[in-house]
């Protein structure tokens, strides 16, 4: 006997979905079957987020205390913290077009309503970009200090 769950953050990418239940992030079909866990903190997880190619994803979680990003394999790669953002008001959004997660965050800003977003590579987590550098707009697209990138974002967010 199935029983229903309580899903949250649901993201889609080809034959796959990712989403929260008792605060983990779990992967599984699209079609319906078995999902398997990705985290195991033991903390509250949000937003995950598939990279543009499927092949890692990328969430908020809660295992340090406030929200910092984390990115695994969806293969079932080893989940490691990307960001160090400190501010309970961080999440990710989605990823850029050149590979990299874009999360937000009030991190650095006076009030909370004051979001920035950083693009965060997924191969130098401790090299991503000054809250300057990225700036939302409402159509999903993005800008960079050096480039305006008008292709969409895979999930935008509301900077």
């Amino acid at each position: 006997m199935t029983s229903a769950g309580y899903l949250r953050f649901p993201h889609l990418h080809d034959e796959l979905i990712a989403f929260v239940a008792e605060d983990d992030v779990w992967l599984g079909p699209v079609a319906g079957g078995r999902a398997r866990r990705v985290s195991a903190d033991q903390a509250q997880a949000s937003h995950p987020r598939f990279a543009r190619d499927g092949t890692m994803i990328a969430w908020a979680g809660r295992r340090d205390g406030t929200p910092e990003v984390y990115l695994a394999g969806v293969d079932g790669g080893n989940v490691r913290r990307v960001s160090f953002l400190g501010d309970p008001q961080t999440r990710v959004c989605g990823w850029t077009p050149a590979g990299e997660i874009l999360a937000v965050t009030a991190s650095g800003q006076p009030f909370s309503h004051f979001t920035w977003a950083y693009a965060i590579p997924a191969d130098t987590p401790d090299a991503y970009l000054p809250a300057s550098a990225v700036a939302g707009h409402p159509a999903g697209r993005y800008a960079s200090r050096s480039e305006e990138h008008t292709s969409e974002l895979q999930s935008p967010c509301n900077l």
